[in-house]
């Protein structure tokens, strides 16, 4: 595995936090030793506390570069097979900029358009912001681990009541995904965790009854 070099965090305040933003990164990367990035890395969630915006502009420009980051939460023990070397690439590399990914982010079929833009972003700070950039080895790996874990998505969805509120709602932010990829019991969390994401991109809502209705359905279409 390559093992990425790591420069100096630069520790200035608002040039480096806006060029953060203007990239679709939260904040500064966060600053770790030397050394193997799979041993030091660590989340950016709570970087951006160590300046705040000032002015509108950079109140705007922070809000947008949030909207469009991966939702808060999630840890590297929640990640699939946790101790493979693609989720360790996922922990190192892609938290220098924002909250921990989860693959079932994105289907198989985004993963790699979503990774090359990540590329381009991650190849631009790796100048002045320090920011490790994988090498070609750790990108197919982490490409392949994201793969693997993408979102399974549903190519025939089971005819069961509240099929059309799940097809309008959810097919807002991602592909439909696989009712059977969780159980009956799982649903009302997974959608609770949809609808906490919907509001924090900024996306207008469902009602409680559409929720209902939506979980309804994958309860009764993820059923063996």
């Amino acid at each position: 595995m390559t093992q990425p070099s790591r420069g100096p965090v630069t520790s200035r305040v608002w040039p480096g936090v806006m060029a953060a933003v203007l990239l679709g990164c939260q904040g500064p990367a966060p600053r770790q030793a030397s050394g193997n990035a799979l041993a030091g890395a660590s989340p950016a969630a709570g970087a951006a506390t160590q300046a705040a915006p000032q002015t509108d502009r950079e109140r705007r420009l922070y809000a947008a570069a949030l909207i469009a980051l991966p939702p808060e939460g999630l840890s590297p023990e929640s990640l699939p097979a946790p101790r493979s070397v693609g989720a360790q690439l996922l922990n190192a590399y892609c938290t220098q900029c924002h909250s921990l990914p989860s693959p079932a982010m994105h289907a198989a079929q985004d993963w790699p358009s979503v990774a090359r833009r990540m590329w381009v972003r991650i190849d631009m700070m790796h100048g002045e912001l320090g920011v490790s950039v994988p090498g070609s080895g750790d990108r197919v790996a982490l490409l392949n681990y994201l793969l693997a874990n993408a979102l399974k998505v549903s190519e025939h969805l089971r005819a069961a009541p509240g099929r059309d509120v799940f097809e309008a709602m959810c097919s807002r932010c991602h592909l439909l995904p696989d009712p059977r990829q969780h159980s009956p019991a799982d649903w009302p969390a997974v959608v609770m965790r949809m609808e906490r994401n919907m509001e924090r991109m900024r996306v207008s809502g469902v009602t409680s009854q559409q929720a209902q209705t939506i979980i309804t359905y994958l309860g009764l279409a993820s059923r063996r």
